[in-house]
């Protein structure tokens, strides 16, 4: 039976129900769908689009419902475009139909709104717009401005709209786009559409305000003629030009015409020769708005416009670096940065307490807010909300907690409950790209049919992206050098106050379970491989994204948490083949607390212990997890000998190298007869190590030589996490040809995945670089360098090189050139290197400076001290605008009066050396280094030999 047979079929079997045996139930309901051959999904959450709580209204009109909707998910299952008009069109429910039918294009009247209002009431609705709320100064929205006036200017007939997420300055944009519009003469109308009436209201304001006689007015309210057709004539004839801006049309369905659509120019949004029509709108799929329209995207604001926007609501709140931490975490949502500006300014003129926020603490700066926020969330920025004005939907625009429903409801109004149920699964993970494959296996085709509630899943997604709730991204995830992917490369994205205010929503209300389950059954697609690269970029993708789920899971479901925690388990695997230290540090400590709510028979239970006591040097309970496993599955048994390691690594980390020793040694023993070769080879590759930290050098070596052969026999077992610790074992007895052959083969096995920005490539160049600067292979370590150089710089937030170590690169590279009088070539790679720096970072980083202080270097080498003192100028002033503590501020005088004393000005170097013990106060010994060295200088001024003790007099004398 297709759907809209059985829609038919289920109204009038439903009626007879009702008939013979009172308001049907939903398990009545549900019951006969079950019972159709083949049998017809109706889920509570679709039914409660037309059942109101246990019975059907009397006048039939559900039945209705009902048939639309499955009407349109059987044109959806017959390969209809999912986004665009025709899904439009289908998510268009008899609720607007009903709507429609009873207004007949009619808005309630109160007094003074429609064409016939009489009374002694005085209309008080306004089409002039709210210039008032304009703020002083409106940051960040140049470009966009820009392109508004200059449609303006021009004349320009294609509809404007401006659109984005809810919260995000689209209304404040238009508004600023009206005072220029009326700046300039023209005449301006300004329409809100939150709803039908709010919207016919202001167009039959507007008709009257460009003359239309009140008869012809209410023929076309009644509906005699058509109210559109009457309202567009006169704006095409007006005698001067206009501005029109529709504001807050999220309903699509308000602005189209009984059988059109938003954008086919037959319904309130049209384009004209006459003026510049402006739509604000949640909805920004341009399909929708026709080809007739413009679709501008309203983004979010840079974290420096943002701290722009905080410091003109509340100044002197705090210096600028805090202001722009905030405006980063608020995501530079222009409705967020109002809320926590106007918050602060409240609180820096009163008591300091936030009204309607239990337990806050009183802020007033930026710093103590960004805390707070972290503590409270959405509550804390809605305290900041004005609460004295407006209707209830604007006032519900105005909170960061409920803007964003407003959507959801609409959503669900159309036919789609499950997006809200999506948007809640998403706030149980990060706020990071998210695989919609996951979504798609876990909740939208799952094995055992769709869970309740998901059956419009797929059309659900993409109404939130077409609102704005949701974004798609392309991150590659593809294996390096194959062309193909191991998972699909779409991920979808959401702001992170908006997953935030819907993890409110779910830990605040009666869905919670519901919620975490649907996430349980998503994570169960997370598990793979993590040994091998090719896997890894997945993992990346997804370890933020299991980091926040074991956060909040809650612990009363324990299936739900166990999924959870397993998956923690696999990421864990993942950070530490590929040295995510960071992440697997906070992955292991999340991972032993969420299982203490786990039956302790649970396998990945004790493997997470053991793993934990070993991390945290727990001699004892590595030890008696060790015995305990013994006693249980025997000496021999995989488990034990996995425990009995834990056990052997923790007596490693304390320093209880014979123990661990001996323990490795038994290890190896029970493995000899069973057990994976890679096991036996990381166990010695351990030993190698404990030997070593033992000073037991010979049998150290005879060992590492032992496990070289090893490897030989058995190349097909080195994995990467092997081939890591073994290169570690060689190097540190001191194999270097070996070791740097290990090294070479690992950075070769990650090149071809594609890995270089891993941790693990970085960390193994630096250690294959201080082989070949140990064994004086200069020109090799010069080429290595500039080899990491361009794999991180300039500097991204996915490099796992940080500046300080770049910085050591750079000065490092440089010294070997210098050395070996090879220089032909610095100043451009270093030029270069500082232009593209420049580029990402402003001027005002750590590698700005170490970069203009290396091309010092390089003039002064040269005796070029013109240009070294350029630099030097250039550096001072890159280390002053810097935030504080990013920079060492004593490298600038330091090398000043290296550059004097090269010049022979030792005189001047003396008072740069001075400035530079003095900002060295907190460092002793980099003190006593910076007088030892001005010992020549003082000795030259003072016209003898000089040494630390005179400086020490030399600078006190000074003082």
């Amino acid at each position: 039976m297709d759907d809209q047979s059985a829609a038919k079929r289920l109204a009038t079997e439903l009626g007879q129900l009702r008939t013979n045996a009172g308001s049907p139930t939903y398990a009545q309901i549900a019951r006969w769908g079950r019972q159709q051959s083949p049998p017809v999904s109706l889920g509570k959450s679709k039914l409660s689009l037309w059942f109101s709580g246990k019975s059907v209204p009397e006048d039939g009109r559900p039945f209705a419902v009902l048939v639309e909707l499955l009407e349109a998910r059987a044109q959806q299952r017959s390969g209809a475009p999912r986004r665009g008009v025709a899904a439009w069109q289908m998510r268009r429910t008899a609720a607007d139909r009903e709507r429609r039918r009873e207004t007949k294009g009619l808005p309630r009247r109160s007094a003074g709104d429609g064409p016939s209002a009489s009374g002694p009431t005085p209309g008080t609705y306004s089409v002039r717009p709210p210039y008032g709320e304009l703020p002083a100064r409106l940051h960040g929205r140049d470009s966009l401005l820009a392109d508004l006036e200059r449609a303006l200017a021009e004349g320009h007939e294609q509809v404007q709209v401006l659109h984005g997420l809810g919260g995000c300055g689209k209304t404040t944009a238009a508004l600023r786009l009206a005072r220029h519009a009326r700046d300039l003469g023209h005449q301006v109308f300004w329409v809100s559409a939150t709803t039908n009436e709010r919207l016919l209201t202001g167009m039959s304001q507007v008709a009257r305000e460009l003359g239309v006689a009140e008869d012809g007015l209410s023929r076309a309210w009644a509906g005699h003629s058509s109210a559109l057709d009457l309202v567009w004539r006169c704006l095409d004839r007006a005698g001067e030009r206009w501005l029109l801006v529709v504001d807050a049309v999220d309903d699509l369905s308000v602005v189209a015409s009984e059988h059109g659509s938003p954008g086919d120019g037959t319904g309130w949004i049209r384009p004209s020769r006459s003026g510049l029509t402006v739509v604000t709108s949640r909805v920004g799929n341009p399909l929708l708005w026709g080809t007739e329209a413009v679709c501008r995207a309203v983004d979010m604001l840079s974290a420096e416009d943002g701290a722009k926007v905080l410091t003109d609501l509340a100044r002197d709140a705090g210096p600028v670096e805090d202001a722009r931490t905030l405006a980063a975490r608020l995501g530079g949502l222009p409705l967020g940065l109002h809320l926590a500006g106007s918050y602060l300014a409240k609180t820096r003129r009163s008591l300091g307490f936030a009204r309607g926020v239990m337990d806050v603490q009183p802020v007033g700066d930026f710093a103590g807010y960004t805390a707070e926020l972290d503590r409270l969330g959405a509550p804390l920025l809605d305290a900041g909300g004005s609460f004295t004005s407006g209707t209830d939907d604007q006032r519900l625009r105005r909170l960061v907690s409920h803007t964003w429903e407003i959507s959801l409801d609409l959503l669900t109004r159309q036919g789609l409950p499950e997006a809200r149920l999506l948007m809640r699964v998403l706030s149980c993970f990060a706020p990071t790209p998210f695989p919609t494959v996951l979504l798609a296996y876990g909740l939208l085709a799952p094995e055992d049919g769709f869970p309740e509630g998901l059956e419009e899943g797929e059309a659900a997604i993409d109404a939130l992206v077409d609102v704005g709730l949701l974004n798609l991204a392309d991150v590659d995830v593809s294996v390096g050098g194959s062309g193909t992917a191991n998972a699909a490369n779409l991920c979808l994205t959401a702001h992170p106050l908006v997953l935030e205010t819907n993890a409110a929503q779910v830990r605040g209300g009666d869905e919670t379970a519901e919620v975490w389950r649907a996430a349980a059954r998503v994570v169960r697609w997370m598990g793979g491989g993590t040994d091998t690269p090719d896997q890894w970029r997945r993992w990346q993708v997804l370890v933020p994204h299991v980091l926040a789920a074991l956060r909040s899971a809650p612990a009363n479901d324990v299936e739900s948490l166990a999924w959870f925690v397993e998956v923690g388990w696999a990421s864990y695997g993942y950070c530490l083949a590929s040295n995510h230290r960071g992440q697997a540090h906070e992955l292991l400590r999340l991972m032993m607390e969420r299982a203490a709510a786990l039956p302790e028979n649970r396998p990945v239970v004790g493997a997470i212990r053991g793993q934990y006591y070993e991390a945290i040097g727990n001699v004892d309970e590595a030890r008696r997890l060790f015995e305990e496993s013994r006693a249980e599955r025997g000496p021999q048994d995989a488990e034990t000998l996995q425990f009995q390691f834990r056990w052997a690594r923790a007596l490693q980390s304390t320093g209880q190298l014979p123990a661990a020793e001996e323990q490795l040694r038994a290890i190896l023993d029970g493995l000899r007869s069973s057990g994976s070769v890679s096991n036996r080879l990381l166990i010695h590759s351990v030993l190698v190590l404990v030997l070593a930290a033992q000073g037991k050098d010979e049998r150290a070596a005879a060992e590492a030589q032992a496990l070289m052969s090893a490897i030989k026999t058995e190349p097909a077992e080195l994995g990467i996490p092997l081939l890591h610790q073994v290169g570690h074992a060689l190097t540190e007895t001191r194999q270097t040809e070996q070791a740097e052959s290990v090294y070479g083969a690992l950075l070769s096995r990650l090149d071809e995945a594609d890995e270089q920005l891993s941790p693990l490539y970085h960390d193994t160049s630096l250690q294959l670089l201080g082989l070949l600067l140990h064994g004086g292979r200069e020109r090799a370590a010069i080429t290595l360098i500039s080899r990491l150089l361009s794999l991180y710089m300039p500097v991204g937030n996915d490099s796992p090189a940080s500046p300080a170590s770049l910085v050591d690169l750079i000065q490092t590279r440089l010294d070997l050139q210098l050395e070996l009088a090879e220089c032909s070539s610095t100043e451009d790679e270093l030029r270069g290197l500082l232009r593209d720096q420049l580029r990402v970072s402003g001027g005002i980083s750590l590698l700005i400076v170490e970069l203009h202080i290396a091309l010092a270097r390089l003039f002064i080498a040269q005796e070029d001290f013109t240009q070294a003192h350029e630099q030097l100028e250039l550096a001072e002033k890159a280390a002053t605008a810097a935030d504080v503590g990013t920079v060492p501020l004593w490298t600038v005088p330091l090398w000043k009066a290296r550059c004097l004393c090269a010049q022979g000005r030792c005189a001047e170097a003396l008072s740069c050396y001075e400035q530079t013990v003095a900002l060295l106060a907190d460092d002793p010994d980099g003190m006593a280094c910076v007088m030892e060295e001005a010992a020549g200088c003082l000795a030259t001024v003072s016209g003898g030999e000089a040494h630390v003790g005179q400086w020490g007099s030399g600078r006190r004398a000074m003082d």
